[in-house]
């Protein structure tokens, strides 16, 4: 099921096909889920610095992925997000998340994303609910993921 639902290639942050995408591809060490991302001029809020809501995207998805890797189908349920310090376009940015507890349905989890002298710029902490079939609307495949 979770593959047949992959075939689309759609998904914003992972897809191989979505045009406007950001075609991430992730790594797993151990337990820390990894991705390297360059911000173009069309990714700045301010003039060369990424725009927030995409550092908040990176990070969502990289805890998403981690989840996805070990074949556990969750939606983010809440996230909070800390800008440490401006995050400029043009550079190797390191993405990496973890699981920091699990209780039930509900999974904790942690993000960071690292600029090239390891500096940390963002942090994410966030909640993902594990999604039960039947509790997903009709013809919502995309939910675990395309």
């Amino acid at each position: 099921m979770l593959e047949s639902l992959r075939e689309e290639g759609m998904c914003f942050g992972c897809g191989s096909r979505n045009s406007i995408g950001l075609k991430l591809i992730f790594e797993q060490d151990g337990e820390v889920t990894r991705t390297t991302f360059v911000g173009a001029p069309e990714h700045q809020g301010w003039k060369g610095v990424i725009h927030g809501g995409l550092l908040a995207t990176l990070l969502d998805e990289a805890m998403g992925q981690w989840l996805w890797a070990r074949k556990i189908v969750t939606m983010t349920a809440e996230m909070t997000t800390r800008y440490r310090t401006a995050t400029p376009v043009g550079v190797k940015l390191t993405v990496e998340a973890k699981r920091v507890a699990e209780k039930g349905r509900l999974i904790q989890m942690e993000a960071w994303i690292k600029l090239p002298d390891g500096t940390v710029s963002a942090r994410a902490a966030a909640k993902f609910l594990k999604v039960k079939p039947e509790d997903m609307p009709k013809g919502a495949s995309s939910l675990e993921q395309n």
